[in-house]
């Protein structure tokens, strides 16, 4: 399965739009700060499936949207093409891992995990040690996740690849070979 990670599109609408169009995928993984309706409303026409937590900076009518969308993937577990995929939201954390039980191969959240691709631009690690802990609890062999904008990349930590793609707002995107691991981080034209 081939899949689009997107996160951080700060209202790019347009950007955001160029991505999805240019990307070759079976399915989207958007991990929040849409910021805009109109964000949110592009990413739900995109060619293929499409899962979705919210950022820190995304408006309850967002969140709605995308939970009308059946799209958001907060606090739960829903299987998509075989592929069982749970969601930590940006707007309540907490309240969303709290929630999450059971298994998934794959977890979304907006804030990376203590200590991987969470390094600030002031040199701290900004990531949510409680993520660590819940990958593990749900058995996930691949955390995709945004946040921190100067951090983009992929990694092998504790058995799991993870992924930040960067910014969608600087035309970022990151595509998974999954579950082959392999990782291709692109750009489209600003």
């Amino acid at each position: 399965m081939i899949i689009l990670h997107v996160s951080d599109p700060h209202c790019a609408t347009g950007v955001l739009r160029r991505i999805l169009g240019e990307a070759s995928y079976d399915l989207v993984a958007a991990t929040g700060d849409y910021e805009c309706l109109d964000t949110a409303e592009a990413l739900l026409g995109a060619g293929g499936r499409v899962v979705a937590v919210t950022g820190n900076m995304d408006t309850p009518a967002i969140r709605r949207r995308l939970q009308e969308a059946g799209v958001l993937v907060e606090g739960r577990v829903a299987t998509v093409s075989g592929l069982s995929v749970a969601g930590v939201g940006g707007l309540d954390p907490a309240g969303t891992m709290a929630r999450l039980g059971g298994s998934a191969e794959v977890l979304l959240s907006h804030h990376p995990p203590r200590g991987v691709l969470d390094l600030t631009l002031l040199g701290v690690h900004a990531g949510l040690d409680e993520l660590v802990e819940v990958a593990s609890r749900l058995g996930a062999r691949l955390h995709l996740f945004g946040h921190i904008h100067e951090s983009p990349g992929f990694r092998v930590e504790w058995g799991r690849l993870h992924v930040n793609p960067g910014p969608a707002l600087e035309g970022r995107y990151a595509v998974i070979d999954y579950p082959r691991g392999v990782v291709s981080l692109g750009r489209v034209r600003v």
